[in-house]
């Protein structure tokens, strides 16, 4: 009896260290997708990323799997993974997507939700550390926070979830687009106020109850991002977008 229990015990951990390092895979791979490490369209042979990252295997493949179904990575023509491609049409209809996901949320956040003034401040504030020290992929990630918190209030599981896999797959188009404006202080300096600017006013508007203006400022918030992404890609509708200038630090 006490030699299962052992066993039982052993093959417990055994699963536990394998989910765990599959979880710590997958967030590396996430991040490496996200901050643009790993280029879209780039493809990822596990003898490569076996080189590279030191996971093992079956961890790795774990990651994969897990990607796949978050949209960052994708099959093509069943010849193995690659990261998901950022096109200018992908990028169009993402936004579009996220444009729309984010009217429906503002129509339906239930300012009932004793807890969610509360969060959104705190959420608010290490954005807006994260912002002084200029950590990009710390901000998408608490902007990410920000819009989910928004879309949990609304009571509905499938707007959420929906809401979080656009924000996930945002988060490359916004490292992109912070990542290029980066490249001129005075842009990315001048961007920052006006998001949190933003943030302000969706909290505020939540506090007074005011669905009307709690929806303009959300679509405003919606239309800059547009705009700031439009002004970088402008006359470059390339079949992808240009990731050249992007530093490539794995």
């Amino acid at each position: 009896m006490n030699k299962q229990k052992k066993q039982t015990k052993e093959v417990n951990s055994e699963t536990k260290d394998s989910s765990s390092l599959a979880d710590l895979a997958t967030n590396m791979l996430r991040n490496k997708i996200l901050d643009l490490s790993l280029a879209p369209s780039e493809h990822l042979e596990d003898r490569i990323l076996l080189e590279k990252f030191s996971y093992g295997r079956t961890p790795i493949r774990e990651a994969l799997n897990r990607l796949m179904s978050e949209g960052l990575v994708e099959t093509k023509n069943g010849r193995g993974a690659y990261v998901a491609s950022m096109s200018i049409w992908h990028t169009l209809q993402l936004l579009e997507a996220y444009e729309i996901n984010e009217r429906v949320v503002a129509s339906l956040i239930k300012f009932e939700d004793n807890g969610l003034i509360y969060d959104l401040k705190n959420i608010q504030l290490n954005f807006e550390q994260v912002s002084k020290n200029l950590d990009l992929l710390a901000i998408t990630e608490i902007n990410s926070k920000f819009h989910n918190r928004l879309a949990k209030s609304t009571g509905n599981k499938f707007i959420f979830d929906q809401s979080a896999h656009l924000h996930n797959l945002v988060r490359r188009l916004s490292y992109f687009v912070y990542r290029s404006e980066q490249v001129s202080t005075l842009e990315i300096s001048s961007q920052l106020p006006l998001i949190n600017n933003h943030h302000h006013k969706i909290i505020k508007f939540i506090q007074k109850i005011d669905r009307k203006h709690l929806m303009k400022v959300m679509n405003e918030h919606t239309n800059l991002f547009r705009k700031r992404l439009s002004k970088i890609i402008e006359g470059k509708m390339d079949s992808e977008l240009n990731f050249s200038t992007i530093e490539r630090n794995y």
